[in-house]
């Protein structure tokens, strides 16, 4: 009976992707992986049961030498004698040209957050991987990025085009790009428009990629004595409605994913300032931050540095800074996910990219980029709310808490996408380093409804992980929920309703 070979490249996500593992298939069953049953990545043609002193495809080869070489022959006399010379052929010829030049593999377009070095590292590291050698970078336009390598004598390149957000899905419409990076999560709009053009549903678990974790950074030159702000202070800033200190306001454009989240949850209806300076490279308005003594402006976590972070608070929760903590539990206010989106027609190329972005290489890249990646770990700060409840407190002296929270698809138990590459992350941390160690899965509700039916919901939303749990082979020790506890958003904001959706993951010591 023949079989296939192949590869699984689910990296970070599959032991036997992580291990390159080869899996021989037989013909007639599905080409997929018998671990996480993604389809595999073929790595040579069919083994058939004949052996291997078969005549049969020695005389095919033998067969197609004699025909290339009849064919050359009469080529080479036909021309002779016209008097033409092959060896004469211009040497800007289409034949010539098209075996030097660089041959585009994927195309990226959006986010400048992203694409401005988190996409070119990852690229380079893919390509890496994929054994190319002499990869470069060279800028091909102001925010347009070509990575190339080579591999077998030819030269091929990823394109990456980081002019803004909304530019990943207006890319995508047109098919001038095969992947859309975005910093903010697509909207329905988008979402209905790129369905009506065929490329299927944008936030199905396959196509929206949380390839790490970032924080919009409020910041001010270091002379500034302000130290923390709440998120209405800093909207009336923006707003030009803040009276007392004078302010200079720095800004993202328009096309930015990153002004669209401070839009969303900071001016939340209101109009930025005429006079606020705008910036299409966020490196560029965090330098301009720096050099004015006066000014405030606002910029994804890694390119805050030179400037001052200030913490910021929300209705009911604590005043928080970005860092490594608190931007991967999406406890801080205006913590956000990074996104690759890829839709249903995607080449192959496109989708071994963002599973590679998701591997354990992929995520280290994520964090040398200065992001957060999504990696599960012990907090290093573990200090409990001294507004917790009772029970809350009891439990946890004796146990970790870890860098994961799961949160959930809007106004359900389903888990969103993100929270479905977690929980796999988290069964191979489980059979790693947290080897024997007790889970304890505690959940959390909004504020809408009964405080009771919200303990009740809290509760439902934990089990709902426990079983998706046991299904990697973990049964968690201990399962409980408190309610609207603990908010770590407003309950006012839809995105607030959503970070209080959560469920905390612990282990026992």
């Amino acid at each position: 009976m023949a079989t296939q070979h192949g590869k699984c490249t689910n990296f970070g996500l599959c032991t036997k992707a992580d291990t390159h593992e080869a899996q021989d298939v037989p013909e007639g069953s599905e080409f997929a992986c018998a671990e996480c049953k993604r389809p595999l990545t073929a790595t040579g043609g069919e083994r058939t049961g004949q052996s291997s002193g078969d005549p049969l495809p020695k005389i095919i080869v033998a067969i197609l030498l004699l025909l290339l070489l009849g064919a050359g022959g009469y080529y080479f006399w036909s021309h002779r004698g016209s008097g033409a010379k092959v060896a004469d052929a211009p040497k800007n010829s289409a034949a010539v040209s098209t075996a030097t030049a660089s041959t585009t593999l994927l195309r990226l377009s959006g986010s400048n957050t992203i694409g401005a070095e988190l996409a070119p590292a990852l690229v380079e590291a893919w390509l890496t991987q994929r054994g190319m050698t002499g990869i470069h970078r060279e800028n091909s336009a102001p925010d347009e990025t070509r990575v190339s390598g080579t591999s077998n004598g030819a030269t091929v390149s990823v394109e990456i085009k980081a002019h803004g957000t909304s530019t990943a899905f207006a890319g995508l419409a047109a098919k001038t790009c095969d992947i859309g990076m975005a910093s903010r999560k697509i909207d329905k709009a988008e979402v209905a428009d790129l369905r009506s053009k065929g490329l299927g549903d944008l936030t199905a678990d396959a196509n929206e990629r949380v390839i790490g974790l970032d924080g919009v950074a409020v910041i001010v030159n270091e002379s500034n004595s302000v130290d923390s702000m709440t998120i209405q202070e800093v909207a009336a800033i923006f707003a030009g409605a803040a009276s007392g200190k004078k302010w200079n306001v720095y800004a993202r454009d328009d096309k930015s994913g990153t002004y669209d989240t401070f839009k969303d949850r900071v001016l939340r209806g209101k109009a930025l300032m005429g006079a606020a300076k705008r910036f299409e490279d966020s490196r560029t308005l965090a330098s301009a931050v720096t050099s004015d003594r006066e000014a405030i402006g606002f910029v994804g976590l890694p390119y805050a540095a030179g400037a001052k972070v200030l913490a910021i608070s929300e209705k009911g929760a604590a005043a928080l800074v970005p860092n490594m903590n608190t931007v991967r539990t999406e406890s801080y206010p205006l913590s956000r996910r990074l996104y690759f989106y890829v839709p249903d027609n995607a080449i192959p190329d496109a989708r071994e990219f963002a599973r590679f972005a998701l591997s354990a290489a992929g995520q280290n890249v994520v964090e040398k980029s200065g992001f957060v990646g999504q990696k599960v770990e012990v907090m290093t700060t573990n200090a409990t709310p001294t507004n917790a409840p009772a029970g809350y407190l009891q439990l946890m002296p004796s146990a970790d808490r870890l860098t994961v929270d799961f949160r959930f698809r809007t106004g359900s138990s389903q888990l969103d996408p993100k929270a479905v590459d977690d929980i796999k992350r988290f069964a191979l941390a489980m059979n790693g380093r947290f080897s024997g160690r007790g889970v304890m899965l505690v959940g959390f509700a909004d504020s809408t409804g009964t405080a009771s039916k919200n303990v009740e919901l809290s509760k439902e939303r934990a089990q709902a992980v426990g079983e998706q749990m046991k299904r990697q082979g973990i049964t968690p020790a201990f399962v409980t929920g408190f309610g609207q506890e603990l908010p770590v958003a407003d309950n006012g904001t839809p995105e607030g309703r959503d970070k209080n959706r959560r469920v905390e993951v612990w282990l026992r010591k």
